[in-house]
C-alpha cells in the first residue's frame, strides 16, 4: 500500500467512458486528430480545466487539493487528474491563470528525450488555448533552463510541479 492507495477514489481517477470510448481509445482518437491537424477541444471552452471536467466528475476547481507529487510515485493509473497548485494565503489552490495547468496523466517515460532535448518524465492528455486535446510530454525544468526560457519555464511545463488532484 502506497500513497496512491490512500487517495479518495471519487473524482481522482478517470472512470467510465466519454461518448462510448474508454481512456485509451479516447486518447488515441484525440491524439490522432491533433497529429493530423484536425484537433478538437473538449468541454465548454479551450481552457485546460474543461478537459478533465468533461471527462471525469472532478468538479469545480475551487474544491481541488494537491495529493502526492506525480514524479514521486512509482505507479499512477492512466487518466488520473493531475494539476499544478499555488500557495495562496497558506492554502494550496488551482489558480485558473496562465502558467498553471491541469490534465490527465498518461504514463511515465523516466528520461526519454523530448523534441527540445529535455528528458521526459511523463506524458499527459491535455488541452489549452492554441493546442487542442492530445498527448504531450513533460520534463523536469532546471532553474537554469527556466531562466534561459522564461516564456516556457512555468509550472504548466515542469513535471516536478504536478500533483494528483484530490477532491474531499
Amino acid at each position: 500500500m502506497g500513497a496512491i492507495d490512500d487517495l479518495p477514489k471519487r473524482n481522482v481517477v478517470y472512470q467510465g467512458t466519454y461518448q462510448g470510448l474508454g481512456y485509451d481509445a479516447l486518447v488515441d482518437k484525440y491524439n490522432g486528430m491533433f497529429l493530423a491537424g484536425h484537433g478538437e477541444f473538449l468541454g465548454r471552452n479551450h481552457e485546460c480545466a474543461a478537459l478533465p471536467q468533461a471527462l471525469t466528475d472532478v468538479g469545480y476547481t475551487g474544491r481541488w487539493a494537491p495529493g502526492p507529487r506525480v514524479i514521486d510515485l512509482d505507479f499512477l493509473v492512466p487518466g488520473t487528474v493531475i494539476a499544478n497548485f499555488k500557495n495562496v494565503n497558506g492554502r494550496h489552490v488551482f489558480p485558473n491563470q496562465s502558467g498553471w495547468h491541469v490534465g490527465l496523466f498518461d504514463r511515465f517515460w523516466r528520461g526519454a528525450r523530448l523534441v527540445n532535448g529535455l528528458p521526459c518524465e511523463f506524458s499527459m492528455f491535455d488541452q489549452f488555448h492554441g493546442k487542442p486535446a492530445g498527448l504531450r510530454g513533460v520534463a523536469i525544468l532546471t532553474p537554469e533552463w527556466k531562466k534561459a526560457n522564461p516564456l516556457y519555464g512555468t509550472p504548466s511545463n515542469d513535471a516536478s510541479e504536478f500533483f494528483v488532484v484530490v477532491v474531499p
